[in-house]
């Protein structure tokens, strides 16, 4: 008994290890730091001030913008990538000639680093560049996508929308496989057009499903950094300055770890807000089964 119970901890010894200190250890120790002054230009005062950093937080414009920002960044993304997600996944799902290949070219996106996405569109969206000369072709003056208050924060939510909607379209298309194809040929026979068989009878077969589609691509979206700091780095001013950026300013522009900590617990309190929000809806409208 004794050396079964001395082989059980030697095994779990080293995941436990890399659990406490890749996990429980940084968390502990942002905790701790939400609760401090702790400023690296500006050490004098640096120490324990209670909820002082969240009071701060609750009376700086500046982050209820950013929240604001960050919500219409999120809901451009998700309203253009699960509809268009799913439209193509319908295309899919009817393997038309060259589905094969269309599926290849879908996940291209997809495998792209964000940082690589988003200097790709800032040469393609920058003021001198392919998409001002496309417009300039036709005589058309292209606007400065990137240098206008407003214009930037949605560009930025289109092409983050381009390279996550290839996700939505295979996941969708792999649940539209399990649905029973006898009801849906029943159905074509009866005359529903294309809409009718979405709405009625694919959507609520794979409603948990797009449930965790939407869950997924709401946590994305709503933490992306990379192509909004590479295309318009929070600008014009502070016009598409989301939460992660500006959570970044605070922990690695002016280095003031303690509010920066508190920033950041409060953005994963708002995406557990929403997401437990979310769940509970479709839950109740027997949309998720327990």
């Amino acid at each position: 008994m004794i050396t079964s119970k001395k082989y059980t901890f030697f095994s779990l010894a080293p995941s436990a290890l890399i659990f406490l200190v890749v996990l429980v250890f940084p968390t502990l120790y942002i905790i701790n730091l939400m609760f401090k002054k702790e400023s690296l230009t500006k050490p004098a005062g640096n120490g324990y001030i209670g909820f002082d950093n969240f009071t701060r937080l609750a009376g700086d414009e500046r982050f209820w913008a950013a929240l604001g920002q960050s919500a219409i960044f999120s809901g451009v993304s998700l309203a253009v990538s699960i509809p268009v997600g799913i439209a193509i996944a319908m295309l899919i799902n009817r393997r038309l000639v060259g589905h094969g290949l269309f599926r290849i070219i879908l996940i291209v996106p997809m495998v792209l680093a964000p940082l690589v996405v988003g200097a790709i569109f800032r040469f393609m969206f920058d003021s001198n560049g392919f998409i001002s000369w496309v417009l300039g072709l036709v005589g058309i003056d292209a606007p400065s996508f990137l240098s206008l208050p407003g214009v930037s924060l949605v560009t930025v939510a289109f092409v983050d929308a381009w390279q996550w909607t290839p996700f939505v379209a295979i996941v969708v298309a792999a649940a539209m496989e399990t649905v029973p194809q006898n009801v849906m040929e029943a159905a074509r026979l009866d005359g529903i057009n294309a809409w009718q068989e979405l709405w009625h009878f694919v959507l609520p077969q794979i409603r948990p499903l797009l449930v965790l589609v939407g869950l997924i691509r709401f946590m994305d979206s709503f933490r992306e950094f990379d192509k909004l700091f590479i295309m318009t780095n929070g600008g014009p001013g502070t016009s598409s300055e989301t939460l992660p950026i500006y959570l970044w300013r605070f922990a690695f522009q002016y280095l003031d770890m303690g509010y920066a900590a508190a920033v950041g617990f409060v953005v994963l309190v708002i995406i557990s807000i929403v997401c437990t929000f979310i769940v509970k809806f479709f839950k109740a409208s027997k949309g998720v089964s327990e």
